[in-house]
């Protein structure tokens, strides 16, 4: 595939992509901040649990094999026929397995309900085998438009799944049957995407090299599930439900950007530098563009959200939710940094170098899990503080393997972060004095929008004077959601 042809078809993802997220994430929110006053914290808590462990399932049953044949320069129907099988096979396996561990999981976390929630919502680890082949298909065309469809489908499915059973007072079930629904969705979405029974057939040599590439990438994935869940993990084992309640709501808005934003670009990024694996000029030009208009449209968001933490949680979530703000605060500057990270595993992957992500997740797992044990002696403050204190260093180590692999310098990074940072930087200043000076005596919802006003004027008007350049591109990328022709 040609850059022309590449540089066209990261168009319309983001134009499919950005349009969709728009409004799954506003279904999403109102369903989050409705439910989040219907629901107790500990409820949040024991389903973080449930699917921190149910997520982690998945992610052995994929095994990669997705991420395989999207490398894959060919694939054949046989090939794709024995991932199919593979893949069902080891979700029903996996699933089967599950009724022997989770006793165990519920003692270890000290929340008996676990033993009636896990194998319920462990059925989710089958619906997601089926989908593997069929979306491995959608992401080789770049059919971005059908994959975004099938998204925005499973987020309001889950939405409405979730409010309906909370209005209903089903408490944490609600939070269960929501995940079950959408990928129940999911899998009837894709299946039609094979357009005839596969055929059985699961050991050939084919299989074997998609899969070889899986295994790596399924080590990464549980590497970084390690790292990233390990403090979920720990605060459930250690400081109960109601303190996991509060951190994974807290973690859950410092990572919209990351989720919300910066999953576009993941998506988007990894198929089209898959295509321009040969093109290594191409590759740099598309990524050094991406990482620009990420942490412009990212950054605001970010630190914004840090500048008016108290009277946003306040507004949405009521008072029951304010202990998350500090901890919202210093999450946010750690998502400061991640979203900037998110951009390199698509770089590896897409060059074929997916060992240095398994190195790299090593010395995640090595670290953070150790961290967070040392930060819970001293409550949540102490976990929180662990994130902000160690991954810098990581971030720069994921970086250095990311730049290596398009023969890029840090200066060349650096340059790409400079008109998100310096326009940042204005805005958040001017959103504290705005605080600080004239929304004391504002009524609550008033001053929240009025701060948020404010800052987006400076935001603007920065990048406006001293990045003319960017902001036009920015513009191009609002453009393409429109169905302009915007060029990269």
């Amino acid at each position: 595939m040609d850059f022309a042809t590449v540089k066209r078809a990261v168009i319309t993802g983001f134009a499919w992509q950005g349009a969709t997220k728009v409004v799954v994430q506003t279904a999403s929110w109102a369903s989050t901040i409705f439910v989040a006053r219907l629901i107790a914290p500990s409820d949040y808590g024991v389903m973080a649990a449930a699917a921190m462990f149910t997520q982690l399932l998945v992610l052995v049953t994929e095994l990669g094999m997705a991420q395989g044949l999207i490398q894959a320069k060919e694939t054949t129907r046989r090939q794709e026929d024995g991932v199919f099988y593979l893949s069902l096979l080891l979700g029903v396996l996996t699933y089967g397995g599950l009724y022997l561990v989770t006793p165990f999981v519920a003692a270890f976390f000290d929340m008996p309900i676990l033993n009636q929630i896990l194998p319920v919502l462990g059925v989710v680890v089958i619906l997601g085998s089926l989908k593997t082949v069929p979306l491995a298909i959608v992401m080789r065309k770049m059919n971005f438009r059908y994959r975004s469809l099938v998204e925005m489908g499973q987020s309001l499915v889950m939405t409405v799944t979730v409010i309906v059973l909370a209005v209903q007072g089903f408490g944490v079930w609600s939070l269960v049957w929501g995940p079950i629904a959408a990928n129940l969705f999911v899998a009837l979405a894709y299946l039609p995407l094979l357009k005839r029974i596969p055929l059985p057939t699961m050991f050939s040599s084919a299989v074997v090299r998609i899969v070889s590439f899986g295994v790596k990438v399924t080590a990464t994935n549980v590497l970084y599930f390690s790292w990233t869940r390990s403090d979920v993990t720990i605060i459930g084992r250690f400081l109960g439900e109601r303190a996991l309640g509060f951190y994974s709501m807290a973690f859950q808005f410092a990572l919209l950007p990351l989720d919300k934003v910066g999953s576009i670009f993941n998506q988007v990024l990894f198929p089209a530098l898959s295509r321009l694996q040969d093109n290594l000029a191409e590759s740099r030009q598309l990524f050094l563009s991406l990482h620009r208009a990420l942490l412009i449209i990212s950054y605001p968001l970010i630190f914004g959200l840090i500048a008016i933490a108290d009277d946003f949680i306040e507004l949405l979530l009521t008072e029951v939710w304010l202990p998350i703000v500090p901890y919202l605060q210093v999450l946010c500057l750690v998502s400061a940094v991640r979203i900037s990270g998110m951009l390199m595993p698509p770089v590896l992957y897409a060059r074929g170098q997916p060992g240095l992500m398994v190195r790299y997740s090593v010395l995640c797992a090595s670290v953070l899990p150790l961290t967070f044990f040392i930060g819970a002696q001293y409550g949540l403050p102490g976990v929180v503080l662990g994130w902000l204190l160690v991954y810098p260093f990581l971030y720069l180590v994921l970086a250095r393997f990311g730049l290596r692999a398009l023969g890029l310098r840090w200066r060349e990074l650096l340059q790409s972060a400079a008109p998100a940072v310096t326009a940042t930087l204005a805005m958040f200043l001017g959103v504290v004095l705005f605080r600080t000076y004239f929304a004391e005596s504002l009524p609550l919802f008033t001053r929240v929008f009025a701060a948020i006003g404010v800052g987006g004027a400076l935001y603007l008007g920065v990048l406006a004077v001293l990045f003319r350049t960017q902001l036009a591109e920015l513009k191009q990328r609002v453009l393409m959601l429109r169905g302009g022709n915007a060029s990269l």
